[in-house]
């Protein structure tokens, strides 16, 4: 017959089951969670030029959109999105390696929507039929631990050079903006398409809002862009002046591309005078 333990063995074997059971316990509650739910995240991109048509030469934004209607708070949100096959990074961001640009969105709250925007332009020799789509890695921390989402945008797909018509030149329409030193250029490929083996040429630039001086035009390099001069200090409310650009080619109609040139974008730049002297005429 096995004789019962001893109460101090017996004690002895309780006070360590009990320590194991406290270990184990706060290593469970020290453990972060991982890949807990994040917030919403919405990706999409957009041709800037020719809505329904994307062309080689055309920008195409594509904007990362994180948000939540919960209640809880998100923090140190960072998102880092592809730049597309087929097209150049042009600016937003941070250019990483590897063909990736990160944003930090900081805090995402009920209140508090983070969004961002990489700009980038469509290849000349990308050819038609080339989707053009972005995928987005969005991270941070939630209440209870780190999440790791996964959003992809919509897919553009470019068509032939000068669309429809293929054998003309297609004008296009161009936001450009003026820096912190007042200035900013456009290139003609922003501002037209041409069938392959033609050269257009900027031949005039007039304001399509004649009331407003806010902004100066130069035609440049022999006619491929066009300097943009800031003539006032932008205020806060965002001011723009809207252009009509007539291009030429050998052996085709001319056409008039539209661009709008934002005065500073937000940000103040240099202008040559101050913001009430660029006041629209009566």
């Amino acid at each position: 017959m096995t004789s019962a333990p001893k109460p101090a063995l017996k004690r002895a074997v309780m006070v360590a089951s009990a320590f194991a059971l406290a270990a184990g316990a706060l290593q469970i509650a020290a453990a972060p969670a991982y890949a807990v739910a994040g917030p919403t995240t919405k990706y999409e991109c957009r041709d800037l030029q020719t809505p329904g048509k994307l062309f080689p030469g055309d920008e195409v934004a594509c904007t990362v959109t994180v948000s939540t209607a919960g209640n809880d708070s998100f923090s140190n949100v960072i998102a880092e999105v592809t730049i597309p096959n087929g097209t150049v990074y042009e600016s937003g961001g941070n250019k990483l390696g590897g063909q990736k640009v990160s944003f930090t969105l900081g805090e995402v709250t009920k209140n508090k929507t983070a969004s961002a925007t990489m700009t980038v332009m469509v290849e000349g020799q990308t050819p038609p039929n080339t989707n053009i789509s972005s995928d987005a890695v969005v991270k941070g921390f939630a209440p209870n631990g780190a999440f790791d989402t996964n959003a992809s945008s919509n897919t553009l797909v470019v068509v032939s050079a000068g669309g429809a018509q293929g054998n003309q030149l297609v004008a296009k329409t161009d936001v450009a903006s003026v820096n912190t030193f007042g200035r900013a250029e456009t290139p003609i490929s922003e501002l037209v398409d041409a069938p392959a083996g033609v050269t257009p040429k900027i031949e005039l630039v007039t304001s399509a809002e004649p009331k407003k001086n806010y902004v100066g035009a130069s035609i440049i390099d022999n006619g491929q862009k066009i300097a943009w001069t800031a003539l006032c200090t932008a205020t806060p409310q965002e001011k723009t002046q809207s252009f009509t650009i007539k291009i030429s080619a050998p052996g085709q109609a001319s056409v008039e591309a539209k661009t709008t040139v934002l005065l500073g974008n937000n940000v103040a730049n240099q202008g040559i005078v101050p913001p009430a002297n660029c006041a629209p005429k009566p």
